[in-house]
């Protein structure tokens, strides 16, 4: 959302490691060389730490984009908490490896093939767990057995292992002195300093295609290092957040109140998601004899707040304030109908609030390509600056959608729907958080679409090469039959 209000050609903070946006800080080049002298050696484990958030992944994610496939043929392993019997199983998976046989056995015959298959085309194999602090001792054991197999004295299997500051204390364990022997090189990843978080957010922007807008200060610089201590997870989930909200609220410069004020958003909805079901606020107590007037409001009030409000158009705004004009016995004489009518409706004249009307349903029926915030502005009036409201949004997609889509389709499109649905909501407290959630919902269910996607496109090129290989192999079995019967043929003439 806020990539397209800032003329961005990608999403600068995403949560998934993508190796175009790998920032050489100190920590993370030092743990890139002590993995590169691990491929060097050609053997032992290397382990690789940090706390949750540090860039483990992205490190991993960096290399596997570094290495040359025709050397070095690498598999990732993401489900590592798995036992002794089913670790075997696992890394054939991870290599798309079928074994022909049955059983252990089986898997251990058509592992030690691949190996020496890539052995015999010049590559290395090297398998890289994530999260290795959820090994069971026994598959860490398993592991290093496996990491026994060589070919005269070449080693042809090599192991990474990533995990949690945890996963040093368990290596330090005295059960585990025969794998901390095979452990070649051992570093752990630090957080980023004030200096590398404003690099590291300069960096992200700038190969997102950036163009200093918005501008950042040096105080929103030091803000964001001390809310996320450096952790550039944290800083990513912050920034995602501080650029949205400076495209909901059209601020151009980042400043330390801004993140101050995206930072108090935060803590609120964790607040909020940590109450139990059906907790209702403290309300505090202004009066203790209400009004019937008070007490009516409060009625209303609570009825808004049970159901979702619809966006709706000036005129129905018009006919609802009417309608819901609270009705009086003839010998109340507080307040007329006539009073309470002009409290609710804005002091104008009728003949002017039915042209403002008539205008507002051309611009509305009139087709547009006209951006949403495009729209929104559009409804500002020409004095005081005012924020706009749910509403203004909710009906701002709705005509965006209708105006800008192409004439094949038929409905708006399911993550505005999501998007209407939580404008929808605008009379309710928290409004802002729940379209935030929508979004951010949307975009993880796109992010999970692409993946499937993407793993779909794998297994396809994979299944393909298993199908070019067994085809090589048939012709060379025929190859080699038709020579041999050549041979007997020759022998018995």
């Amino acid at each position: 959302m806020y990539e397209e209000y800032f003329g961005l050609s990608d999403a600068p903070f995403r949560l998934n490691p993508d190796p175009r946006f790998f920032y050489g800080s100190r920590s993370h080049n030092k743990a890139m060389a002590y993995l590169h002298y691990g491929l060097k050696q050609a053997e032992g484990f290397i382990v690789i730490t940090g706390p949750v958030g540090a860039g483990k992944s992205m490190v991993i994610s960096h290399l596997l984009d570094q290495l040359n496939s025709s050397n070095i043929v690498a598999a990732n392993l993401l489900t590592s908490n798995v036992e002794p019997e089913d670790l075997l199983s696992q890394i054939l998976s991870a290599f798309r490896i079928e074994p022909e046989g049955e059983g252990r056995t089986g898997e251990i015959e058509a592992f030690e093939d691949y190996l020496f298959d890539q052995l015999n085309r010049g590559r290395r194999v090297l398998l890289i767990i994530d999260e290795a602090q959820n090994l069971p001792f026994k598959t860490l054991e398993e592991l290093r057995m496996l990491s026994n197999i060589d070919y005269e004295g070449t080693p042809l299997f090599q192991v990474f292992l990533v995990g949690q500051p945890e996963f040093r204390t368990i290596m330090e364990q005295p059960d585990m002195e025969q794998l901390r022997q095979r452990v070649i090189a051992s570093y752990h990843l630090e957080n980023l300093s004030e200096e590398e978080t404003r690099d590291y957010i300069l960096h992200r922007l700038s190969v997102a295609g950036w163009r200093e807008d918005p501008t950042f200060t040096d105080g929103a610089f030091t803000a964001i290092q001390e809310e996320t201590n450096g952790l550039p997870r944290r800083i990513n989930t912050l920034c995602n957040r501080v650029m949205l909200y400076c495209s909901l609220e059209e601020q151009h410069e980042v400043t330390a109140h801004v993140v101050e004020t995206v930072c108090a958003e935060l803590k609120e909805e964790k607040l909020e998601a940590r109450k139990p079901a059906g907790a209702m606020p403290p309300v505090s107590k202004v009066d203790e004899t209400p009004t019937k007037h008070d007490a009516s409001s409060a009625a209303e009030e609570e009825e808004d707040a049970e159901t979702a409000p619809e966006p709706v158009e000036a005129e129905d705004v018009e006919a609802s304030a009417e309608d819901d004009a609270p009705e009086e016995k003839p010998e109340d004489n507080i307040v007329s109908l006539e009073n309470e009518r002009q409290r609710l409706s804005p002091a104008v004249d009728e003949s002017d609030m039915e042209a403002e009307v008539d205008e507002k349903e051309q611009e509305s029926a009139a087709p547009s390509s006209a951006s949403v915030f495009d729209r929104l502005r559009s409804k500002k009036d020409s004095g005081a600056r005012q924020e706009a409201t749910l509403t203004d949004v909710a009906s701002a997609i709705k005509a965006a959608s209708e105006g800008a889509a192409p004439e094949s389709e038929d409905s708006v499109p399911a993550a505005d729907e999501d998007l209407m649905k939580a404008a929808g909501d605008a009379s309710k407290p928290g409004w802002r958080k729940a379209l935030i959630r929508s979004i951010d919902e949307t975009r993880e269910e796109l992010k999970r679409a692409n993946s499937n996607v993407v793993s779909l496109s794998r297994a396809v090129a994979s299944a393909e090469e298993r199908r070019k290989e067994r085809r090589r192999k048939i012709a060379d079995s025929l190859g080699r039959a038709e020579t041999l019967i050549g041979d007997l043929r020759k022998a018995e003439g």
